[in-house]
């Protein structure tokens, strides 16, 4: 019997969409007879989503911070387990040194999943560090290629699936309205700068509230928005929350006036929810084709105040539902991931 090592630098707070993905792979992955082995950093031990992981009969390993340390648990869970393929998330050296060691001598492919834009610092830990990865999965095809042009080969666009069923858990929020959403904490990627300064030159009377939900980096959204922007009280910072639905149902409007991206989740789960739409015009956000979306460019604050007007015109009439979920759904990305893990071998299920 063959098995999967997942590799994952990810301490979230919740589970979000990736460890579903993770477990739903998993599931496929043991019906069509292979096993896999979760590989997190012990700074995911303490996590709530860890509990209801190991209640599912996975096993799950904590990689040490130490470099020879962490070589002998790979070592040891790619013996005891019989790994033969290692399939990385969101990892650096610190990950992928003891990886490469530990599969030393041993036939075990190694897929690479980038599920964002290559930083410009990492480019050359990227090319030299993963020039044996038998494949590069992306979850764009601006990340392919993107990735392409860094010098690797075998890159194939897989976009990941949305977790529908988590959007169903919500609760009524006491926030202002009307509200408009964002998602995301760096405010030059995630385009908060443009928003703020549109909402600061075309908002005079402050009708709209802007809330930001930074994912666990209040402190550091907190600060920025102090210097920055002297904390203006018509800018709400959200906190995470499992029960993430409560911001979209909460929500008038959804905004992204990101700079770039890998795979727009939240611009997903918003289209589903039933929001009007306002995105900026990169690639990875024209890219979804999605209905009535209303699109602006990321250097023009008057351009996407226009485009939120013309949002709240249009209102939240859910034509993006049954689209996302054809395109987008748990199941599709499984298939397609296990296709890529083993092209060689029919799915049973």
């Amino acid at each position: 019997m063959s098995c999967v090592l997942e590799l994952m630098d990810y301490t979230a707070p919740y589970a979000g969409n990736f460890i579903p993905s993770i477990v739903s792979l998993a599931r496929t992955l043991r019906e069509n007879g292979t096993e896999t082995v979760l590989v997190f950093p012990t700074g995911a031990q303490d996590r709530e989503w860890i509990g209801p992981l190991q209640a599912q009969g996975f096993p799950i390993f904590f990689l040490p911070p130490e470099l020879m340390a962490a070589v002998r648990l790979l070592r040891r869970v790619c013996g005891t387990y019989g790994v033969t393929c290692a399939h990385s998330h969101f990892i650096d050296h610190s990950f992928y040194v003891p990886l490469r060691i530990a599969c030393f001598g041993r036939r075990i492919a190694h897929v690479y999943h980038a599920h964002s834009m290559p930083h410009a610092e990492g480019n050359l830990f990227l090319r030299r560090a993963l020039m044996h990865t038998r494949k590069v999965l992306c979850v764009s095809d601006a990340v392919r290629d993107a990735m392409r042009a860094k010098g690797f080969g075998n890159c194939v666009t897989v976009p990941n699936g949305v977790d529908f069923a988590r959007l169903e858990l919500y609760e009524k929020a006491d926030l202002p309205h009307p509200l408009v959403l964002m998602f995301g904490h760096d405010f030059f990627i995630k385009g908060i700068d443009t928003a703020i300064n549109a909402f600061e030159r075309f908002d005079p009377a402050h009708r709209y509230t802007l809330g930001i939900c930074v994912a666990g980096h209040e402190a550091q959204a907190e600060q920025t928005l102090r210097t920055r922007y002297g904390a203006p009280p018509w800018v709400r910072l959200l906190g995470p929350r499992a029960d993430v639905g409560t911001y979209y149902r909460a929500a008038d409007v959804f905004l992204s006036a990101s700079r770039t991206e890998g795979m727009p989740y939240a611009v997903l789960e918003a289209a589903w929810c039933g929001l009007p739409l306002v995105l900026s015009d990169i690639p990875q956000h024209t890219a979804l084709n999605l209905p009535q979306a209303q699109l602006f460019s990321t250097k023009e604050p008057k351009a996407l105040f226009a485009a939120l007007e013309r949002a709240v015109q249009t209102g939240g009439e859910n034509v993006n539902r049954a689209y996302v979920e054809q395109r987008f759904s748990m199941q599709k990305w499984t298939q397609a991931v296990f296709c890529q893990l083993f092209p060689d071998k029919e799915q049973t299920t």
